[in-house]
């Protein structure tokens, strides 16, 4: 009886010791970001007028899907790219460049510069932006879930 009990007692310190309350968190904000991003919406809008307003992915014989490429560059910059895949046409590569995580815990502010342009907690990856050329306002977004 005692040997059944040890044992009971020894399985249930090994359960306990593998649990994930004790796992230790990314060391820093951009290794928790780095990956790969599903695109899930693309958003352009001119002087307040959609252009367009995607929810992706787009099935069928139009088929458009995209992803958001983080990179960890430092402690809290990432390096960002995206692409677009639509059926028919060549495959669309951009880049944000250097963006910098600021914050002490997820959520993560994400900035270009000195200007807030989204947002990330490691799952999802959010850049909101506006910008302004020739008088004209325009917004753009991007979001996407980690693969």
């Amino acid at each position: 009886m005692k040997i059944r009990y040890a044992l009971l007692v020894l399985i249930t310190v090994i359960i306990a010791a593998c649990s994930k309350k004790n796992d230790i968190a990314p060391s820093d904000p951009a290794t928790q970001v780095a990956g790969t991003y599903e695109m899930s919406t693309l958003r352009y809008d001119s002087a307040g007028v959609s252009i367009y307003n995607l929810a992706l992915p787009i099935t069928g014989a139009a088929a458009v899907s995209g992803a958001i490429t983080v990179r960890r560059d430092s402690a809290t910059v990432v390096y960002t790219t995206y692409t677009i895949k639509q059926t028919g046409f060549s495959d669309f590569n951009d880049t944000f460049g250097q963006l910098k995580l600021k914050g002490t815990t997820s959520p993560y502010d994400i900035y270009y510069g000195a200007n807030k342009i989204g947002s990330t907690d490691g799952k999802t990856f959010t850049i909101d932006y506006s910008y302004t050329d020739q008088g004209i306002t325009y917004r753009e977004v991007y979001a996407g879930q980690k693969k």
